[in-house]
């Protein structure tokens, strides 16, 4: 495998609408073994859901001709996985063939948006981990299904009060130091 795309922090988003998010350093994880869940033109499989695997979920895999025990992949670790075996997954569950919690529990910051060209955001979301059902910095984020629902900044954090230049700022003195503003240490 080659290293693939470089500059992969300023180039791919995550399913949810921000920067894509390292996942799993030891073991290195991802199609190009980054520590990323990205997708990249060499990535037929669009490895891009990154999720913490379960027995019964590698025993599913096998089921369907990929053993992904045979590489060493064992129950809770995270890897990443490919879409459309993840929604394959997914899909069992929903009609009973899967119990719902062997379904793998998806970290929405580190999928990459790529995901969404299989599996919506919707039932990615519906099997996010704990800690991203959770998480403040999530909250902030923009649904990929809804364009028109991105957040917008607060006036209260000072987005109405004008913008003044450099070392003209309300705590320094007059003549603009901000050395002065410390007080008299001696």
């Amino acid at each position: 495998m080659s290293g693939g795309p470089q500059g992969y922090s300023m180039q791919h988003w995550n399913v949810a609408g921000g920067r894509l998010a390292p996942f799993q350093k030891e073991p290195p994880v991802g199609f190009y073994r980054d520590s990323f869940c990205r997708v990249g033109p060499e990535d037929k499989g669009n490895h891009s859901i990154a999720a913490e695997v379960n027995k019964e979920f590698l025993d599913f895999t096998v089921s369907k001709g990929n053993n992904l025990k045979d590489v060493g992949i064992k129950p809770g670790m995270k890897w990443c996985l490919c879409a459309h075996r993840w929604q394959e997954a997914m899909k069992a569950a929903q009609e009973g063939q899967l119990a719902k919690e062997a379904v793998p529990k998806v970290y929405l910051h580190a999928s990459d948006r790529a995901a969404l060209d299989t599996v919506s955001y919707k039932d990615l979301k519906a099997y996010a981990a704990e800690a991203e059902n959770t998480s403040v910095r999530q909250g902030s984020h923009h649904s990929p299904e809804n364009s028109q629902s991105i957040a917008k900044e607060s006036q209260s954090i000072g987005g109405d009060q004008p913008t003044e230049g450099p070392g003209a700022g309300k705590n320094q003195s007059k003549g603009g130091s901000a050395a002065n503003t410390s007080g008299n240490r001696g």
